[in-house]
């Protein structure tokens, strides 16, 4: 019982609010985490969508997706996020993506991003394929 004056906390009951501070903190930390995937997953898009544009405005300016001289991709405007590289899928474009008027930008995690299992992939169309690296080998979807 405590007597008259005296203030604060006993050492049990800092204890047992210490505990439920800290199941609180148990249940909140995934949700966060997966809120913080989902946001950066989203800026890693809404990059990809800004070259999209930036590539789709090129092609009807020169009538080709690559540069004039030699065969080479143009510098795109948006080539990381916080926690994705983005570039296109290959050093330079090929006799095939000529001809087919076609290329694929690919946004890959940064190393200790928490994210090294996602891989995003746009191509000409402004398709978005969204594949993860699993034990089956790579599973996308648009």
């Amino acid at each position: 019982m405590k007597t008259a004056g005296s203030g604060g906390f006993s050492l049990p009951e800092l204890m047992g609010c210490l505990a439920i501070a800290a199941l609180l903190l148990a249940m909140a930390l995934p949700g966060y985490q997966s809120y913080l995937q989902r946001a950066r997953l989203a800026e890693a898009r809404a990059a990809l969508l800004e070259d999209n544009h930036f590539m789709q405005r090129w092609y009807h300016e020169r009538g080709v997706f690559h540069q004039e001289g030699p065969l080479a991709w143009p510098e795109l405007p948006v080539i990381e996020t916080a926690a994705f590289d983005i570039g296109f899928n290959s050093a330079v474009p090929s006799a095939e993506n000529i001809e087919q008027t076609s290329f694929i930008i690919e946004a890959r995690p940064k190393t200790g991003s928490g994210l090294e299992e996602w891989l995003l992939k746009l191509d000409q169309d402004g398709n978005i394929r969204q594949c993860r690296q699993e034990d089956s080998g790579e599973q996308c979807r648009l």
